[in-house]
């Protein structure tokens, strides 16, 4: 049984951008005159719960900084700015095997879907980046957090998404990059592929159907997981 649909879950699936995301966050952390400064550790860390803008509310909350809703969200838009600039600038590539991966779907008649809870820009600097290879264009859909009340780990946006696509739970495979975000598709009862990246490899991805390294060499098309669904 081939699924109908891939959904391609995260900005982390497509490409590896947490650390130019982490240099940009200190950048703009600087500008609106704070001290904060993320090293690697420390943003590894932090990814362990997604939504940049959250993950801002809660550290304002635990250093006590009086940041009002307005500076976080000026703060975040800065750092989406400068990351999305970066991307772009060095031409991040796609991991490996996603390029293919999306070609041999939609070759195969196969839906492909993004159901992110990062905002649109950052996928669109992705694309910029990839060029032909990720066209979003040829997407049956394209979610973002404008796309849902709550973000990740919640199932709200995988839920949206099925909605949208007019399949099952049981008629689509998920790929994620952190273990939040797979909990997400798990609970919408979809089957999960975790393909961790390099700030989240040391999550806990027990929760995932599979783990891959990446998506080199991967076929939707009688692979495994698709002969268990069956």
């Amino acid at each position: 049984m081939k699924p109908k649909a891939l959904l391609l879950g995260a900005i982390g699936v497509l490409a590896e951008t947490s650390d130019i995301q982490r240099r940009a966050y200190n950048q703009a952390l600087a500008e609106a005159g704070l001290t904060w400064h993320w090293d690697r550790e420390t943003y590894r860390e932090l990814l362990s719960q997604p939504g940049g803008i959250d993950r801002l509310r809660r550290l304002n909350d635990s250093h006590d900084a009086a940041l009002n809703e307005k500076t976080i969200r000026i703060i975040h838009a800065r750092k989406t700015e400068l990351a999305c600039a970066q991307i772009i600038s060095q031409g991040v590539p796609l991991r490996p095997g996603v390029a293919d991966t999306i070609s041999g779907a939609l070759g195969s008649g196969i839906k492909v879907a993004m159901v992110t809870t990062t905002y649109r820009d950052n996928i669109d600097a992705i694309a910029q980046a990839a060029g032909p290879a990720l066209q979003f264009e040829a997407f049956s859909a394209v979610l973002t957090r404008e796309d849902c009340e709550t973000p990740k780990p919640s199932p709200e946006i995988y839920r949206v998404a099925l909605e949208r696509l007019g399949l099952s739970q049981d008629e689509v495979i998920a790929v994620e990059d952190s273990a939040a975000s797979v909990a997400s598709a798990k609970a919408a009862g979809i089957y999960t592929i975790a393909t961790p990246g390099a700030f989240t490899a040391g999550q806990d991805f027990s929760a995932a159907d599979e783990v891959m390294v990446n998506l080199h060499g991967f076929s939707l098309l009688g692979a495994p997981a698709l002969e268990k669904r069956a």
